[in-house]
């Protein structure tokens, strides 16, 4: 259910991408009073934040990681020592003598159970931000806003657009319901391609508001261009856009898209 506006709603991970929600919406602020607002470069620059913030539970996660490989030869000898005694007496020295290892290595058994799970929430929340950006990033919302405002007041809109969405197999990140809501919406026309845009102008029901979903289609195109590429479009897309248009270039970045993600 679409309780606030194209945001997360899973249990816990909502709350905490509230909070880094707040913090992609000062990044794009800022890039916007210094005259570029660029969803790909706020993402970059939210993302390295969010790794910087988690780096000393990373580090401490190697450490302890390294530490067990070197325990381990201690712990396998105890194991071995006790490996037929199932009595009582020889299980409480045997969790005496491994409580000894992790004392004398400085490592705490849940340790690094612990670290991953301060991190796991926010790395879930991470990338569930980026998938609802619209509902974080208010001047992104404002770009959809009036087309938004104007599609619905079409006759028919939400069937038309189930249908549109099923034929361009367009993807939705917030729950659809039998009629599709302001929410489903502005997730919808956050996620469209330049072509998907252009067929959508082309629906004779939306022709009283085709120069609005042009104007639209023309300003998301313009927070969404990154090093020449619409980051609304897979790297397969490029790639046939490449092929249609001749452009090697195109072609080549579009194959290091994926290449640099795997490196990096």
């Amino acid at each position: 259910m679409d309780i606030v506006l194209s945001k997360s709603t899973w249990p816990i991970i909502g709350w905490v991408c509230q909070i880094l929600g707040w913090l992609i919406n000062g990044i794009y602020f800022c890039l916007e009073k210094i005259g570029i607002p660029n969803i790909g470069i706020a993402i970059i620059l939210y993302t390295i934040i969010i790794y910087l913030v988690l780096t000393p539970l990373q580090i401490k996660q190697q450490k302890m990681s390294k530490m067990m490989s070197v325990m381990q030869p201690d712990l396998q000898r105890i194991e071995k020592k006790y490996q037929n005694k199932k009595d009582q007496a020889s299980q409480m020295k045997k969790s005496e003598e491994t409580m000894a290892v992790y004392q004398k290595y400085g490592v705490s058994p849940t340790g690094s159970c612990s670290t991953l799970l301060v991190q796991m929430p926010i790395l879930l929340a991470l990338y569930q931000v980026i998938y609802h950006i619209p509902g974080y990033i208010g001047s992104v919302r404002n770009v959809f806003q009036g087309l938004t405002t104007q599609m619905m007041g079409v006759s028919g809109y939400s069937d038309i657009l189930t249908q549109f969405i099923t034929d361009n197999r367009v993807t939705m990140y917030s729950k659809v319901s039998e009629t599709l809501t302001e929410n489903n919406l502005l997730d919808m026309f956050y996620v469209l391609k330049p072509s998907q845009w252009t067929k959508l102008a082309d629906i004779s029901e939306f022709s009283g508001i085709a120069d609005t979903i042009t104007k639209t289609a023309a300003e998301s195109k313009h927070i969404n261009m990154f090093l020449g590429f619409n980051i609304t479009q897979s790297p397969m897309d490029v790639i046939r856009e490449g092929m249609a248009n001749g452009s090697a270039l195109l072609i080549a970045g579009a194959i290091l898209v994926p290449i640099l993600a795997w490196f990096t």
